[in-house]
């Protein structure tokens, strides 16, 4: 069976039995022991719990720079806080353009600069951080994408964004670490998601027979010209206590999973090169992927392999969803709306069976090369 996300073992549901865990413990794959780190149950509650830290330090709202390649759904949180975006422009390498960005710093400095490891690809934070000291901002750096700190990962910035719920079999899960003495970020004291559904939802993938339950793509966009539809991010912020149980239960499996991970998609990259019109974003054995990306040599490429492979079972997705000041601005924002319509993003997480799901794109691809 492929699922979206890997679901958990019956010993790590067995902790949402047991005795509430240890917030400082279950960081500790994430952190250094002089951090400071704080649970939000997404990093979307952590980037608005920063802003609004800063807020709070300087008496008025800070000037976010975030990458024009991003997902706006994320920032949902700090547009209602009122905080002004501007979405610097990245290149198809997905590295920022930094000479653009001292253009725009000429008009109006930054005070938090977000630079992003995509897809668990590390990015160069030196340059990032010599902008930042520059321009006096801080560097807030968003590893939402990786699974756990490694060289170039999460050793840079003032802030780090980790979204353990992302890669894990675990339904909630963001944290903002803080290596700066003098900076921090408040808990929250809002509520948190409920869990329940999640719950009921892994019962089911786990106990019903493959053939009876819906497949993984039955769910999100159904076109690849799709973006998900327009929602508002809970006003959740807190993670919920079963969760952070479940979490510090998962946490032993962490070389496992960066292992599974590689291994899948390598696996899968075997098979989908030989499809021609497309690459590998980047080699998966040099990182732990968080999907695999191929670049279509075309659009038209791009939508017809969405619709093949998902017509396989294969849960083959686009991203972001551009926020609709880059998709305003499309020459400006050129290079990010290239990124998403040549990209398609391939699950390759540890609950995958690695042999079906190199079977079934096998499948797709005999005789059907577009």
């Amino acid at each position: 069976m492929i699922t979206g996300a890997p679901l958990p073992s019956w010993r790590e549901l067995g902790a949402l039995l047991g005795d509430a865990a240890d917030g400082s413990k279950a960081a500790a794959a994430w952190t250094l022991p002089t951090d400071k780190a704080v649970w939000f149950s997404r990093s979307a509650h952590s980037l608005e719990a920063i802003a609004a830290s800063w807020q709070c330090r300087h008496g008025r709202l800070p000037r976010l720079w975030v990458p024009d390649y991003f997902c706006n759904a994320s920032l949902g949180p700090v547009r209602r806080g009122g905080i002004s975006l501007t979405f610097y422009p990245v290149g198809l390498d997905l590295a920022p353009d930094w000479e653009e960005c001292r253009r725009l710093a000429l008009a109006e400095a930054p005070d938090l600069f977000l630079a992003v490891h995509y897809f668990g690809l590390p990015m160069d934070m030196a340059a990032a951080l010599e902008f930042c000291r520059h321009e006096g901002a801080l560097l807030i750096e968003d590893c939402a994408h990786v699974l756990s700190p490694g060289p170039g990962l999460g050793e840079s910035g003032t802030f780090v964004l980790w979204s353990p719920h992302k890669h894990l079999a675990v339904p909630q899960g963001g944290l903002v670490v803080c290596r700066d003495p003098d900076e921090g970020v408040a808990p929250s004291s809002g509520p948190s998601p409920a869990m329940r559904g999640w719950l009921i939802k892994r019962l089911v993938q786990k106990l019903a027979p493959g053939w009876l339950l819906p497949p993984a793509t039955r769910q999100g966009p159904q076109h690849f010209a799709d973006d998900p539809p327009e929602g508002v991010v809970s006003q959740t912020p807190s993670l919920a206590p079963q969760a952070l149980a479940l979490l510090a239960a998962v946490l032993p499996a962490l070389p496992r999973v960066a292992a599974r991970r590689r291994q899948n998609a390598l696996a899968l990259l075997e098979v989908l090169k030989r499809m021609p019109d497309w690459e590998s974003l980047f080699d998966p054995g040099l990182v732990t992927p968080y999907r695999l990306v191929m670049r279509c040599r075309s659009p038209d490429i791009a939508a017809q392999r969405f619709d093949l492979y998902r017509s396989q079972g294969i849960p083959v997705e686009s991203w972001p969803d551009l926020a609709p000041e880059v998709g305003a601005k499309p020459e400006y924002h050129a290079r990010a709306l290239a990124l998403r319509w040549h990209l398609l993003c391939f699950p390759v997480h540890q609950g995958l069976d690695a042999a079906e799901l190199t079977r079934r794109c096998a499948e797709a691809g005999k005789g059907k090369s577009a």
